[in-house]
């Protein structure tokens, strides 16, 4: 049974900070790119095809495959995860790596608000062609 599955659909039914999201397809992407600049930029870049300095290009993950992205290398835990980076993926990942996917490379420990983690999602968003 995928229970952080079900742990994002119980998220996602009771996030109520700052402003109520029924399903987090909503989001201030202007806020979520202030929190990828303060926090995320310094493993992760948001350039097509370019790596950050310790972790993936962000450009066009969400609807990726986790840890099959050409030109990175992923621990195996991630890559045969069977993840999709998509919101109830990205809601469980942003509030600890380690605790969702165990042998993952990333070492970031997470976003304690829920708010900031549907701002981040709905600016990982814009990151496509």
């Amino acid at each position: 049974m995928r229970y952080d599955l079900i742990f994002a659909s119980l998220l996602l039914g009771s996030l109520t900070t700052g402003r109520a999201y029924a399903d987090a397809s909503e989001g201030d992407a202007e806020h979520g790119k202030h929190i990828y600049k303060a926090i995320c930029v310094a493993c992760h870049n948001n350039k097509k095809g370019i790596n950050g300095a310790v972790g993936p290009s962000l450009y066009g993950v969400y609807g990726a495959k986790a840890g099959q992205r050409p030109g990175f290398v992923y621990s195996d835990a991630l890559k045969n995860s069977g993840y999709t980076w998509d919101t109830p993926t990205l809601l469980i990942w942003e509030a600890g790596a380690r605790k969702m996917v165990p042998g993952t490379k990333m070492s970031y420990p997470g976003l304690t608000n829920p708010q900031d983690r549907i701002d981040i999602i709905a600016y990982l968003k814009t990151l496509h062609d």
